[in-house]
């Protein structure tokens, strides 16, 4: 059995214990095309099966050699773990819950947009991409070459969309995050359409996106000010050509500081849970 097809097992005897969960991490990103090893299961729980949760998984068959070992955990309320075996080579094999997790919305709003598709033998319940993205804003640099990464596989989703008719431009445009994105909607003309683009900045979430679409459209409003994009680099994307150096340099700029914010969020969540725990033990 590879770990894909141990992954679905695992999920399915999960389901039968009444447990409702998203694979996320690396089985998630896997899903979407790019390839990561990892032997670790790492899920996104339904808050209703967190108070029993280790009850359910000693009563289920992946505890039938015993009661699985719960590894130590300093986001208990959030995160636990649990060991369900050891591999071949030795190491030992990891399922891994979340409750809740800072950087991503509740559970119903995520298992909302889900996504579901075959892995392992069985179709399974993903995060969907956007959230799978987000779930990877934190302070690691591997996570942040995953979403250079999976944020080409979104854009490449969108601009599909377009071609079957079930997205319109403005659509396409206004989420559009990584540079092989941006050069697919430039080539196709769809930034000639100044009107389009004016509406695609006015919906657009990501300070990237913001970039990538501004010398597009002349005379826009400046950017909203949560996405923190320097008034420097704000006015010299007024001014540059549409795919040239200038622009594609000043989009990595503002690139480069959603990361840094990104990190540095994360970074200090993490710090400020790690002091609560040690206030309280003290």
């Amino acid at each position: 059995m590879n770990s894909d097809e141990r992954l679905a097992a695992v999920v399915t005897v999960l389901e039968a214990a009444g447990l409702t969960c998203l694979v996320m991490g690396g089985h998630a990103v896997r899903f979407y095309g790019l390839h990561r090893y990892t032997s670790d299961f790492d899920l996104h729980l339904s808050a209703d099966g967190w108070d029993d949760l280790a009850e359910r998984l000693n009563r289920s068959p992946l505890a039938a050699g015993g009661p699985l070992p719960e590894g130590p955990s300093w986001r208990p309320h959030a995160f636990r773990r649990f060991q369900i075996g050891r591999l071949d080579d030795g190491r030992e094999e990891w399922l891994e819950f979340w409750r809740e997790n800072h950087l991503l919305d509740a559970f119903p709003a995520l298992h909302a947009r889900r996504e579901e598709g075959e892995y392992g033998g069985r179709i399974l319940p993903f995060l969907g991409l956007a959230d799978l993205i987000r779930s990877k804003e934190t302070e690691r640099e591997s996570d942040w070459e995953d979403v250079l990464v999976l944020e080409e596989f979104l854009d490449a989703r969108s601009f599909a969309t377009l071609g079957s008719g079930r997205a319109t431009a403005e659509v396409v445009l206004s989420s559009v995050r990584s540079r092989r994105g941006f050069e697919r909607v430039h080539q196709a003309g769809l930034l000639n359409d100044a009107d389009a683009v004016r509406n695609a900045i006015a919906r657009v979430g990501h300070p990237v996106s913001w970039c990538y679409l501004a010398p597009s459209a002349p005379g826009v409003p400046d950017p909203p000010a949560a996405f923190e994009i320097e008034p420097v680099v704000v006015a010299r994307l007024r001014t540059a050509g549409p795919g040239s150096p200038l622009h594609l340099s000043l989009v990595e700029i503002a690139r480069r500081r959603y990361k840094a914010r990104c990190q540095a969020a994360d970074a200090a969540n993490k710090q400020a849970i790690r002091a609560s725990s040690e206030g309280g033990a003290g």
